[in-house]
């Protein structure tokens, strides 16, 4: 019996040492830590918009996935005397060949519809994100969301559908979207 544990053993201790070495990888530059989030990281937080002379506000999450690897995108819309309701959440994953981000979120869960599409910097250093909606039953439109850096750490977004005239901006135009203090700090 005591053979046969020491044997068990010797077994184990090579098997430890083997799967730990087989883990090992040497440095590549496949392994290289990327910096594709860059461009986006200014929007990393809680992000709240007002509706003027409506007691609605839209709150807007973006934060980052395990080691800064993508970003969840969660808007939510808090209409006074309601609880908050999620809109639509997803994920944003760097794309290398397109130099984009894409995105697939769930919208009005567990509602069936879907948004999908790319998110990108743009030369005037606005972000936009170019959205394909598709409902339950297969319907969809398409729509443009701009990110704008603003004065005082805040940011302006707006929202556009494409219509047969081209893109047309949707009510109430542009929103200001300001951080509650705690996600100031916790985004740095």
């Amino acid at each position: 019996m005591l053979k046969q544990l020491l044997i068990i053993g010797a077994a184990a201790a090579l098997v430890a040492s083997s799967a730990a070495s087989a883990h090992e990888v040497a440095p590549s530059h496949f392994l290289e830590t990327a910096k594709p989030y860059a461009p986006y990281e200014f929007l990393i937080g809680d992000w709240y918009s007002s509706f003027p002379g409506q007691p609605m506000t839209i709150h807007q999450q973006f934060r980052w996935g395990p080691d800064k690897a993508y970003i969840v995108y969660s808007t939510f819309i808090d209409v006074a005397g309601r609880p908050e309701q999620l809109h639509f959440e997803g994920m944003m994953v760097w794309n290398g060949k397109a130099k984009a981000l894409d995105f697939l979120f769930a919208v009005q869960p567990p509602s069936g519809a879907e948004e999908k599409g790319t998110v990108s910097l743009q030369s005037d250093g606005s972000i936009v994100r170019e959205v394909e909606m598709t409902d339950s039953s297969g319907k969809g439109d398409r729509y443009r969301q701009t990110f704008r850096k603003a004065a005082d750490g805040k940011v302006v977004t707006n929202m556009a559908e494409q219509t047969a005239n081209g893109w047309k901006v949707q009510p109430p135009g542009d929103l200001v979207m300001e951080r509650h203090s705690s996600t100031a700090e916790a985004s740095r």
